[in-house]
């Protein structure tokens, strides 16, 4: 027997929707328990299983209701809106579950949640959906802010609610749209023969909203961690990345060292040849990943002139070796459109993560080897154990 098809048209249509949520909770237990076994984040393992149990239970609920003619009872027989929160309300647990620096990435789920209904939902039901988003996962720092557990930032939490708020509002109005056009395609094949022309104006619109969409969900991505001038990642994102690492090497004691690279005498380029060519220097920064780097390295602008690598399973030889060859680079490189033969140079600073220590504490040492690498006539590297 087919467990997702039926002589019901309609009602295999509903039984294929929920097989998708089933597809998508089974991923989501198979990553959550891979994340648990090799503690790549701490989360709860009881609280998870118990998690687990309740959400198979309920999706077997779920799934009797349409299987058996049930949901046809109500306005939604696909029960899509309990489906969905249902949802909201998995996400908004996990998040008092899992480290704080590891919610960037469960926020995605209300991103998922709000993509099952895209098709399903009127513009009342998506506001709503998106409303319960939001509020949950501010119910969710209020919560833990009266009790704050480690490495509880309310700041980065506030940004990233503002952020997800504005990804859900969107997806109201896109979502919205995107139902409209699908509903008047509908109509539209009442009168196939005679409306072709206008049926295809329609799905050409759908393709664009969808793309529309698309695009909308990268640029919202990319401007809470890229930064603008360079696209390279910004000093936030470096953050947390960092605080991931250092949680990394806890855990694994693998090595993991941080160059911070300054331009020298950026102010004086600045004033001799203006800003603009100073934006110039820097987004030629841009192709240090690719030129100097590995794939698993990592680099932002960490404000003004000043950039950051972070290296992991890196010792020290080769991070000394990794910071000659960004000199190097730089050093190779000309401005011919600022000034005939124009080039600069850079001072780096280096260190390895040491066992224990904050994040601000390795900073502070990279920074205090940046200086003296200008105080000892710049253009060079200087490692501080």
């Amino acid at each position: 027997m087919n467990l997702f098809a039926t002589a019901d048209r309609n009602q295999t249509t509903r039984l294929k929707r929920l097989s998708m949520a089933l597809t998508i909770y089974g991923i989501c237990l198979i990553a959550g328990s891979g994340v648990i076994y090799t503690d790549l984040v701490a989360i709860d393992g009881v609280a998870f299983a118990w998690l687990s149990v309740v959400t198979m239970g309920v999706q077997g609920g779920l799934y009797a209701a349409i299987r058996s003619g049930f949901s046809t009872r109500f306005n939604d027989p696909s029960l899509t809106m309990v489906q969905m929160m249902y949802g909201v309300a998995i996400v908004s647990y996990i998040l008092t579950i899992v480290m704080p620096e590891a919610r960037g990435a469960v926020l995605n789920g209300y991103v998922l949640i709000l993509l099952f209904g895209i098709f399903q939902l009127n513009s009342t039901q998506y506001l709503l959906m998106a409303i319960s988003c939001i509020a949950s996962y501010a119910a969710v720092i209020l919560f833990q802010a009266m009790d704050p557990p480690d490495n509880f930032n309310l700041k980065i939490e506030t940004f990233q609610w503002i952020v997800i708020s504005i990804i859900c509002l969107s997806f109201t109005s896109i979502g919205s749209y995107m139902r409209s056009i699908r509903e008047g395609l509908k109509d539209s094949r009442v009168g196939l023969v005679s409306s072709h022309k206008e049926i295809t104006r329609q799905r050409d619109e759908l393709q664009s909203a969808h793309k529309e969409l698309q695009d909308a969900l990268r640029q919202l991505g990319e401007l809470a961690v890229r930064d603008d001038l360079t696209g390279l990642f910004n000093r936030r994102q470096f953050g947390e990345t960092l605080s991931t690492q250092i949680a990394v090497a806890q855990t694994t004691g693998s090595p993991f060292g941080i160059l911070l690279v300054d331009i020298d005498h950026f102010k004086a380029i600045n004033d001799t040849y203006g800003h603009l060519s100073g934006d110039e220097i820097l987004r030629s920064f841009s192709h240090i990943a690719m030129k100097c780097l590995r794939k698993t390295d990592f680099i932002a602008r960490f404000g003004g002139e000043e950039f950051v690598i972070l290296l992991p399973n890196t010792e020290k030889s080769d991070l000394l070796e990794c910071a000659e060859r960004v000199r190097s680079y730089i050093g190779s490189l000309t401005f011919d459109g600022i000034s005939d033969g124009l080039n600069i140079t850079v001072s780096l600073g280096a260190s390895h993560y040491l066992m224990g220590e904050s994040s601000e504490t390795l900073l502070d040492r990279v920074d205090v080897a940046l200086y003296s690498a200008k105080d000892l006539g710049r253009d060079q590297v200087v490692y501080q154990a």
